[in-house]
């Protein structure tokens, strides 16, 4: 099992589980693909990673990494976690990674959204050296969106989460309901980092799902205190 396969197994246990594949996610078993208004957005397959069928992404988050490892949780247990978890929907994937020049790279993506309804926004990522950026068509707000994290310089905060392909899930439950449940099924303490808002409490966990030879898979539960029509429409600004 090669890394993209490893991500259409996590996404296929999430996604069923959820019941939420089918309105905008397809599954075949050897490939997971996003569909808005019935043209492809994202296509996970056993090479690569498209972005509207044309743009293969794969290539930015394989590590350059020594590291000759496969190592995963255990696809039994995350399908007792789902069984547990009410999922509400498929929030967003993602892909991070390490990129000097963030503005040519985001225009490299603005010139392939030409065309099409999809528009490149930014949330503020309280790091200096990372920012988070989403590909939406915010006219469809039930459809899940593609995250880029990018990261001018990787430091000791950052190191153990680049590069890494994130799958994000919403939630009706609390984040202490979800770090019980995946303490139980997964391992003590999972959530390896938490968005915290002031004003709205926790929002998300995240944990790595795996490992492959320096390439995380990531999970995000979102909690039920993540409001994602607010998130969409007032924290996300639009990159001009």
């Amino acid at each position: 099992m090669n890394f993209n396969q490893a991500v259409v197994k996590f996404i296929s246990i999430l996604t069923r589980e959820g019941e939420i594949s089918g309105q905008f996610l397809t599954l075949d078993g050897q490939s997971a693909k996003l569909l808005i208004d019935g043209e492809p957005f994202v296509e996970i397959n056993e090479e690569s990673i498209l972005l509207f069928g044309k743009e293969d992404v794969s290539r930015k988050i394989f590590s350059d990494s020594t590291e000759k490892n496969f190592s995963h949780v255990d696809f039994a247990e995350l399908e007792k976690l789902c069984s547990q978890v009410d999922i509400v929907r498929l929030n967003h994937l993602g892909i991070s990674y390490v990129c000097e020049d963030v503005e040519s790279e985001i225009d490299h993506f603005k010139n392939l959204l030409v065309g099409t309804k999809f528009k490149i926004y930014e949330e503020e990522s309280g790091f200096s050296n990372q920012r988070w950026f989403f590909i939406c068509n915010l006219d469809s707000q039930e459809s899940p969106i593609f995250e880029l994290v990018l990261t001018k310089k990787i430091d000791a905060s950052l190191r153990e989460w680049v590069p890494h392909f994130q799958i994000d899930i919403d939630t009706s439950q609390s984040i202490e309901e979800l770090r019980g449940l995946t303490a139980k099924f997964i391992k003590p303490e999972f959530f390896d980092w938490e968005l915290d808002f002031p004003d709205w409490g926790v929002v998300l966990g995240m944990g790595k799902l795996g490992n492959i030879n320096g390439t995380k898979i990531c999970l995000g539960l979102g909690t039920n205190l993540r409001d994602t029509k607010k998130h969409r429409e007032e924290i996300l600004k639009k990159v001009k």
